[in-house]
């Protein structure tokens, strides 16, 4: 197959500095060599290029999803689903389905839970998923991925001590539940060295190709640390076997491990607090609907300033898990300690998740250039898509308007990209588009074009990319995803539902057809 192509017949948003539109664009190897209207590439197609016309479909810069846990989503993926149950007795009779076909003593594992959609409230308990599953270790994620529920014997393998902070207890004996800080301290580190490297590797596979399917070009794999110890390795060395690109990022604060691969970059998931679903997300005020509770910080001050010291002293570039406000200003107090101490100009630190930010630190990171890596997905799946009715209950409605300030965090000068958070939410660009431009507040709403551009522009400059993606100009990676019509015209709340036609990583096509 001939390594040059031209496009013609399409709707080309470049996403460029004047924000230009072409008709064609002409490819060549793993580059972009010229962009315009048909006139610009006829001398290409008199001499011979292939030409394909695209029949007015819209080519944009390849997605990328600044956000994810490569190896969780693709482990998940072959666990048994339970995103639609409503009712305990349904996950028990899925995952006894499971085990039948299990052999006896293999691990049995469901994904995607959320106890708000069962009619109990409350996570599977201990005692009912050992009736339903007697022989087998069985391990149920939420949709979180910051609580679980654990069998007998799942316990017995894992042996998390009674002291674990985060270990539900009644009676003196563990529930089964388990959730922050000890599911990211003890659970997941146990399941992720139970797992053999080619297994991990077939996880890795399985990501990836959900990814492009959704016109995903690039992942910033967060992966690793206590998480997963020894899975940034993996996803480096198995990186070539990939149909996309992938940025990782390793979660861990031990900058020697950073060092040994080579990264240039640290953290993702750091929690510095929990989830809110999970009552652990760190907050000032309690919570509504537990008005002892105000979540927990994971780290001390002085540990997480030690950490950012370090990494920031090293040229490293930080990322650091915040959801609420609390633990936002756990981890923008050491940014800034370590900025002042050590100033850098083009850092490009990052936030992760910056759901319930204060307006004094909007401010503050927007003074410090730290930047903002969202998961707008996170609004239909998580807070209510309407009225942010489950995030009401948890925080009460004064605090809503605090939620996801995408307006007023762009319009202080910070820069947002977007992700996912797979698995929390699954792979779709397109869906966090939609969800930003119709966010349930009003005043905070942005623009199509801002929020293609947390997915394309300002993700690619998020990972000092910027010179090889997120606009279609020549000289840059061929890197683009064609979507069946243009995301612009239409109602926004149809944006989810545009086909994805194909993809091109580094000029490479994969038909799609989503």
């Amino acid at each position: 197959m001939s390594d040059k192509r031209v496009i013609v017949n399409a709707n080309v948003i470049t996403m460029d500095v004047s924000d230009r539109r072409c008709r064609a664009i002409a490819i060549e190897g793993d580059r972009i060599v010229r962009l315009g209207s048909a006139a610009d590439v006829k001398d290409l197609i008199e001499q011979g290029w292939p030409v394909e016309d695209f029949g007015g479909r819209t080519v944009l810069p390849g997605f990328i999803d600044t956000h994810e846990h490569l190896m969780l989503t693709g482990s998940l993926e072959t666990a048994v689903q339970l995103d639609d149950v409503t009712h305990t007795e349904e996950i028990l009779e899925r995952i006894a389905e499971r085990a039948a076909s299990t052999e006896k003593g293999g691990w049995v594992r469901g994904s995607f839970l959320n106890e708000q959609n069962l009619a109990q409230k409350a996570m599977p308990a201990r005692e009912a998923l050992d009736r339903a599953v007697p022989d087998h270790p069985v391990y149920i994620m939420h949709a979180t991925c910051h609580m679980a529920s654990l069998n007998s014997r799942a316990l017995e393998i894992v042996q998390p001590p009674l002291t674990l902070d985060g270990l539900d207890l009644k009676g003196g004996k563990p529930t089964g539940v388990v959730r922050d800080p000890g599911i990211l301290t003890c659970v997941h580190p146990a399941i992720a060295r139970i797992m053999l490297e080619e297994e991990k590797a077939g996880f890795l596979i399985k990501a990836a190709e959900m990814a492009l399917k959704k016109g995903i070009t690039t992942l910033h794999a967060l992966d690793g640390g206590e998480l997963g110890p020894g899975d940034t390795k993996v996803i480096c060395n198995n990186r070539d076997r990939l149909p996309l690109h992938v940025v990782c990022y390793n979660q861990s604060m031990d900058l020697d491990e950073v060092k040994e691969l080579g990264l240039p970059r640290v953290g993702g998931c750091i929690c510095s607090d929990g989830a809110f679903e999970a009552h652990t997300a760190a907050l000032f005020e309690p919570y509504a609907d537990e008005p002892d509770n105000y979540g927990a910080l994971t780290y001390t001050q002085e540990a997480m300033d030690r950490f950012i010291m370090a990494a920031h002293r090293e040229g490293l570039q930080i990322a650091v898990h915040c959801e609420s406000d609390r633990s936002i200003e756990q981890v923008l107090w050491a940014m800034e300690k370590a900025l002042r101490a050590f100033p850098r100009e083009d850092h490009r630190h990052r936030i992760e998740h910056f759901e319930l930010p204060t307006t004094n630190q909007i401010e503050r990171m927007a003074k410090a250039g730290i930047m903002a890596s969202m998961q707008p997905a996170f609004i239909p799946a998580f807070i209510g898509r309407e009225d942010m009715a489950v995030y009401g209950v948890l925080l009460g409605k004064p605090r809503l308007k605090r939620v996801h300030p995408y307006r007023t965090i762009l319009d202080a000068g910070i820069p947002i990209s977007g992700g996912s958070d797979s698995p929390v939410t699954p792979y779709n660009p397109l869906k966090g588009i939609q969800a930003a431009v119709n966010h349930p507040n009003p005043q905070e709403r942005i623009s199509v074009k801002e929020a293609l551009a947390m997915f394309t522009t300002t993700a690619a400059w998020s990972a000092f990319e910027d010179n090889e993606k997120g606009r279609l100009e020549a000289g840059k990676l061929a890197d683009l995803v064609v979507l069946e019509r243009d995301l612009y015209d239409g109602p926004t709340h149809e944006i989810q539902d545009i086909g994805i036609h194909s993809v091109s990583v580094g000029g490479k096509w994969h038909s799609v057809n989503s």
